[in-house]
């Protein structure tokens, strides 16, 4: 049996992996029984659970960091990078670091001000880094 999982937003973490926003095929014993429950309740999350590998010549994801190699994903079988990590982690970290209380860090709508963040750091990238602190903000 194989588990496909696709996420809402590219890198985010659950049951102890940084989930791609292209579908990734795992053996479903990659994942205990907790961790299949924590995937199967996350809304950021889509899981389909397969009879056969849809990639027979892939391998599935490392949980190493960093590792490169050939990932189990629906219709693509190219070497890629699997990061193993949060490659957002650092904005997620300085947006927790902001200090809520003082209004010169922060938009009127609530998001954190672009000067806030490393020059060249995307507005692509600043999004999905506050969407992954507004998600932990809702698991808590």
């Amino acid at each position: 049996m194989f588990v496909r999982i696709t996420s809402a937003i590219e890198g985010f973490r659950r049951a102890g992996v940084a989930h791609p926003a292209q579908p990734t095929v795992y053996p479903a014993d990659h994942f205990s029984e907790e961790q299949h429950r924590q995937l199967q309740a996350e809304a950021r999350l889509s899981l389909e659970y397969l009879e056969e590998d849809p990639n027979p010549n892939s391998a599935a994801p490392d949980s190493d960091p960093e590792t490169t190699g050939t990932v189990g994903t629906a219709g693509i079988s190219e070497p890629v990078t699997y990061p193993g990590k949060n490659q957002l982690q650092p904005l997620i970290d300085l947006i927790n670091a902001l200090d809520p209380n003082d209004p010169s860090l922060w938009n009127k709508d609530g998001t954190p001000k672009a000067a806030n963040f490393p020059l060249g750091t995307s507005a692509e990238d600043r999004a999905a880094a506050w969407a992954m602190v507004q998600a932990q903000a809702e698991d808590a």
